[in-house]
């Protein structure tokens, strides 16, 4: 008798799988007695960075308890920077010191704005003297610049050089790690590359401009996410030179380049998108037709908010006041909807955001939105009614926007998921229904409200 087949899970399956695990077992305190979260490092690094960027810091702060200290660094890298500025947050002091005596030049580079300033500081007095000009000259870059990741350990040599020249010099510096060799003229100006391996395989009176390849330089103030963009990868070479005022002073790695490209990167869809939707050259005929549905929804669901508007007809007439305000009502859902639609559609584009923690997601936005609906609602209250010399009518808008702002959290974070699930493009669509739901429940709370309280 065989056994049945079963098929490996995905890694969007492993990861969903895990996701549910932990905030079924972190939801659920009485099982945490009984079920340790230890077993998350049995799963690779990509896995849990994908995990920590999934839940809140509630969930985070256990998370990093569970996960060995040798792997934190590895799994710093693999998160957005604000994430990764967050889980250092978090860390306890037993923590962040097991993180510390682990630290390299790589990760003082990378997470240099974020770490504490005498850690950097300790780091740099217990390095050669080279290496400490070297990383002081890299943190004087802004953190995205390109210089930041420079590697100096470059050779320059005349084009003219014979390679057995250049091989001897690079003998002599046996000590450090050279990473590439570059040809540059009496004027100091770039002339081409080559590797250290191509040295090696070539006959030692061969001129080095027999075999240096033109690669266009990097500049070491540029972005490094649009130098990424702009790299024309040669075969073969796995540094490019970096350029400062005309004259050659390093080389970054093409896996750096290629690494932050994908970090920032908001590209990457679920497998399961929606397989109408229009991308940048999609046929006009086809594109005004995908369009024109949700023109025509945005229509309809307009009309709609029209007629809740002609529901309080009368109020308007006696209460001018409240015809005046009304787009103030509509504006503050609105936004704060689309800043909350924002977010889940940042979370969809990047996987992160799943049935298991949409709830998650949900209790935070609403908290961001009493917090700033009670906040702003106040003070537009307080200028409603010095304004009109009313003190209903400022209660009344105050209590329009924060419902309105909970009503507009709650369907910015559900309305692109619930899309996402019906395979349509929450991102076409998302705003059309948004702006209805916020335009509907700010409109009858506020004239509904004026209504009662002013017309009574």
């Amino acid at each position: 008798m065989t056994m049945p087949e079963y098929e490996p899970l995905t890694e969007e399956e492993v990861r969903d799988d895990l996701l549910s695990r932990v905030i079924d077992i972190v939801s659920h305190p009485e099982k945490q007695e009984t079920v340790s979260l230890s077993f998350i490092s049995e799963y690779s690094d990509a896995d849990l960075a994908h995990l920590l960027e999934s839940v809140t810091d509630q969930y985070r702060s256990l998370l990093c308890r569970k996960i060995p200290v040798d792997r934190g660094w590895p799994i710093l890298h693999l998160l957005h920077y604000e994430t990764a500025r967050h889980v250092l947050d978090l860390l306890s002091a037993e923590q962040m010191q097991g993180l510390l005596k682990r630290i390299s030049e790589l990760d003082i580079l990378t997470f240099a704005e974020i770490l504490p300033n005498e850690v950097v500081e300790d780091y740099l007095d217990q390095q050669a003297s080279l290496t400490t000009e070297q990383m002081q000259q890299a943190l004087s870059y802004q953190d995205e610049a390109v210089g930041r990741y420079l590697n100096s350990d470059i050779l320059r040599s005349r084009p003219t050089a014979p390679v057995s020249r250049v091989l001897e010099r690079l003998s002599k510096h046996a000590s450090r790690e050279f990473v590439a060799v570059y040809a540059v003229d009496a004027k100091g100006e770039y002339q081409g590359a080559c590797t250290i391996e191509q040295l090696r395989h070539v006959e030692p009176s061969t001129s080095l401009s027999e075999i240096i390849t033109d690669i266009e330089p990097v500049l070491d103030e540029q972005d490094i996410t649009k130098a990424a963009q702009h790299l024309n990868p040669v075969a073969g070479f796995a540094w490019y030179p970096v350029q400062k005022e005309g004259k050659i002073i390093g080389a970054i790695a093409a896996s750096t380049l290629m690494q932050r490209l994908k970090e920032r990167s908001l590209e990457v869809l679920a497998s399961d998108t929606a397989q109408d939707e229009e991308d940048l050259f999609t046929p006009v005929s086809v594109a005004a037709r995908m369009r024109a549905i949700w023109l025509t929804t945005n229509l309809l669901t307009a009309f709609l908010a029209s007629w809740v508007i002609g529901l309080f007809g009368e109020a308007l007439q006696q209460v001018v006041a409240l015809a005046i305000l009304m787009p103030v009502v509509a504006s503050m859902g609105g936004i704060a909807g689309s800043q909350t639609l924002a977010v889940a559609l940042r979370g969809i584009a990047l996987n992160h955001l799943k049935r298991s923690n949409l709830k998650l997601l949900l209790d935070k936005e609403l908290k961001i939105a009493a917090f700033n609906g009670v906040l702003l609602g106040a003070l537009i209250g307080l200028v409603v009614s010095y304004w009109f010399n009313s003190v209903p009518l400022g209660g009344i808008i105050f209590v329009a926007i924060v419902f309105n702002s909970l009503a507009a959290a709650s369907s910015g974070t559900v309305i692109p998921f619930v899309l996402k699930q019906m395979k349509i493009d929450p991102a076409v669509a998302g705003s059309v229904i948004l702006t209805t739901v916020t335009d509907v429940v700010g409109f009858f709370i506020f004239l509904g409200l004026g209504s009662l309280l002013l017309l009574s």
